[in-house]
């Protein structure tokens, strides 16, 4: 048990000396990824704020009902904050689709109303989008497309069962002042459609806004990748060493417990430095978290500890990995490759409620999965048991699987 304890101390006395080395290492990496990560967001800021959608409108736009219509559309209708028609020549708007000015052209043929009005509907209005437009936008435009021509068709079948209704009735000559005020009517309730229903945003991951999920995400990535920063400590490492350790009563479990622990301490320190910016920022209100608005710092100074057995298990995978590597590159390579999949596959770099159900399922089995349920669930105050016990299994099985490895090599 000395030996054990003396083993221990020498190990924590390594990581001692690679700390400050450590840390400037982190607070570059932790620079680095903080002005991309706000380049990235001011970009996107930018970008939602101009996602307007421009198509231009070609063809016989003379008739009143379709120039009322288009004006509805632009000055009272919500889609006005999506979608910008612009009146244009068929020249015109060819030559600023090639250009890239406009996102879609519409043809409107010759007669349409007419033929809506009479019931014919042999008109077709046709849709070119621009070259490679397969996309959200196209998706979406779509989507457009077919409200508004379920929007035609019911709008005529209430209009012929009115005047139908009427003429059965032998009120012919109330016709025409009754289509009217049906017409009126349906173009209210269409304009009129967001009092219909009430969007409620559920959020991403267990409820949580976009902000707060991304925060965390980033926060996860740094941790998973964290041993490519604090490979230093596995270099130099040989298993002469180690057995000779075990020929003196340190066996391979006690081995790895003190090297983990020496491990361990320089990733939670570079987490500390992680979180020392992030809590200014969140202090200063330079981020902007919903769940956390007006609350200054303290919510995440909360938080923090909760990501302490995140990092532990994390600090557990990146060990084992190291040791099951043949050299320090290969273990790097490895660190990468595991934590780049990992992080994919759990949502990290793009919510996982997006993926398929069984990528979906395969993320959350995962040990980053794990954590994020964890941490995710921390940042809202509603840790469960089976959230505390993932963690801890995976922990327990990496730290078992790596004294394991130990115990062949030297053996």
């Amino acid at each position: 048990m000395k030996q054990t304890a003396a083993y221990f101390l020498a190990q924590l006395k390594r990581a001692a000396r690679l700390l400050p080395g450590q840390i400037l290492a982190d607070i570059a990496v932790c620079s680095c990824v903080g002005v991309f990560a706000c380049l990235l967001i001011a970009q996107g800021a930018l970008a939602a704020e101009g996602t307007r959608y421009r198509i231009g409108m070609v063809g016989d736009l003379s008739d009143s009902y379709l120039g009322f219509g288009i004006a509805a559309v632009q000055e009272m209708d919500d889609s006005r904050f999506m979608i910008e028609l612009v009146p244009m020549s068929e020249q015109e708007a060819e030559a600023a689709l090639r250009r890239g000015e406009l996102y879609a052209v519409m043809r409107v043929p010759e007669g349409l109303m007419e033929s809506i009005v009479y019931g014919e509907n042999d008109k077709l209005v046709t849709y070119t989008a621009a070259q490679g437009q397969q996309g959200l936008g196209t998706m979406v435009m779509g989507e457009i497309t077919d409200i508004a021509s379920t929007l035609v068709t019911c709008s005529q079948s209430a209009i012929y069962a009115m005047q139908r209704a009427l003429a059965d009735q032998g009120r012919g000559d109330e016709i025409g002042w009754e289509t009217d005020k049906l017409n009126l009517a349906l173009i209210q309730m269409v304009l009129d459609r967001g009092g219909f229903g009430e969007v409620e945003v559920l959020g991403y991951g267990d409820g949580l806004s976009l902000e707060l999920y991304y925060f965390c995400g980033m926060i996860f990535l740094f941790l998973l990748l964290s041993g490519l920063l604090n490979s230093a400590l596995f270099v130099h490492r040989n298993s002469a060493f180690s057995c000779l350790l075990k020929a003196r009563g340190v066996g391979a479990f006690w081995q790895i417990l003190g090297e983990y622990l020496a491990y361990l301490l320089l990733v939670l320190a570079g987490l500390l430095v992680l979180c020392l910016p992030l809590g200014f920022g969140l202090g200063r209100g330079y981020l902007g978290i919903p769940e956390w608005e007006g609350m200054g710092a303290a919510p995440f100074l909360a938080f923090v500890p909760v990501l302490f057995p995140v990092a532990a298990m994390f600090a557990a995978l990146q060990f084992f990995l190291f040791e099951a590597a043949d050299g320090i590159v290969n273990g790097i390579l490895l660190q990468l490759i595991c934590g780049i999949g990992m992080g994919y596959l759990s949502g990290y770099f793009y919510p996982s409620a997006f993926f398929p159900e069984k990528m979906r399922m395969l993320g959350e089995l995962l040990p980053s999965g794990a954590a994020a349920r964890f941490a995710q669930a921390g940042a809202l105050g509603k840790i469960s048991a089976a959230a505390w016990t993932a963690v801890f299994v995976w922990l327990s099985v990496f730290i078992v699987l790596t004294a394991l490895v130990r115990w062949r090599r030297i053996r």
